[in-house]
């Protein structure tokens, strides 16, 4: 965990010198394009390399499932959202090195290696906020899911169904997930670098703290209400009624974790990773014959 930039007249920090010199060593915007590249021209090759590696894998697994599925299909659908925040992740990244450079306030300073590592970082979970965060807001998760949608149990224990295909339990269970795991990793770090490390921080610097964290909450929830496109017309108002306001009040706490660690990354990444892996893996041991890693592309995670 590494705190901001918190007043302009604060020494440069390590963090800020070598995100200057990174940002002066490339600027093509272009390679933006296919995540990584932007990274190892700017001399982080590892994170280059690895970003670049698996988005090449993500697109060529997206492509098959819809090539071998269908394109609506959770086979196609899993490996495409993946991309598009693998995409995000690197775009993002890019920005906030830039914004380091500058040395604007509250910009966050963890690389995306330490970043990816916040989940199961023991310094970051042993936090009062981000561990008490971890089971309120699972436990909300639950009771909303339970009050809207119900939380179905009758097919546990039975056989899961991943892309299309009954598999044996002990593959099947494990499987499910690494994938839950890959994925939400993908999720949390790209939606937390967008929506608290730039947005929350540039409004911050804009408006003020308070009300920097205030619009972003909003900006949170009204972008996850385009979640209706994904939901059955039955299920829309009710969606719009409960399902926004809640995720509202959950990247509300998640921007009270990211300003109260001094605009560090590491508890929301944390947080957003574990509400959704766990809320996840408790839908899919209910019913693991409908999860959305089942057939039918529905709601995105």
């Amino acid at each position: 965990m590494h705190q901001a930039r918190l007043t302009p007249d604060a020494p440069s920090s390590e963090r800020e010198i070598e995100s200057a010199e990174r940002a002066a060593s490339c600027h093509a915007r272009a390679i933006l394009l296919l995540p990584g590249l932007l990274q190892t021209c700017r001399g982080r090759t590892g994170e280059g390399a690895v970003l670049t590696a698996l988005s090449v894998a993500e697109l060529g697994a997206g492509v098959t499932g819809a090539a071998v599925h269908g394109i609506g299909t959770s086979a196609a659908g899993v490996p495409f959202l993946a991309l598009g925040d693998l995409w995000t992740m690197s775009v993002m990244d890019a920005a906030l090195e830039n914004q380091r450079a500058q040395r604007l306030l509250y910009v966050p300073r963890e690389s995306l290696t330490e970043l990816a590592q916040a989940p199961f970082s023991g310094e970051v979970l042993s936090r009062p906020a981000v561990w008490a965060g971890i089971v309120g807001s699972l436990a909300a998760g639950l009771a909303v899911t339970a009050l809207t949608d119900g939380i179905e149990t009758g097919n546990s224990g039975k056989r899961p169904v991943i892309f299309g295909r009954e598999v044996n339990s002990a593959v099947g269970y494990p499987l499910a997930g690494a994938i839950g795991v890959g994925l939400f990793e993908h999720v949390a770090l790209a939606e937390e670098m967008a929506f608290r490390g730039v947005l929350q921080s540039s409004l911050a610097r804009s408006y003020g703290e308070t009300p920097g964290w205030l619009y972003a909450s909003l900006g949170f929830g009204l972008v996850h209400a385009s979640n209706i496109a994904f939901l059955d017309r039955n299920q829309r108002l009710t969606y719009v009624a409960v399902g926004v306001p809640f995720i509202t009040l959950l990247g509300s706490y998640l921007g009270l974790a990211y300003r109260g660690s001094g605009y560090s990354l590491a508890p929301s990444v944390a947080i957003h990773f574990w509400y959704d892996l766990l809320l996840e893996a408790v839908s899919f041991v209910g019913d693991p014959k409908n999860s959305p890693l089942a057939v039918a592309w529905g709601t995105p995670f």
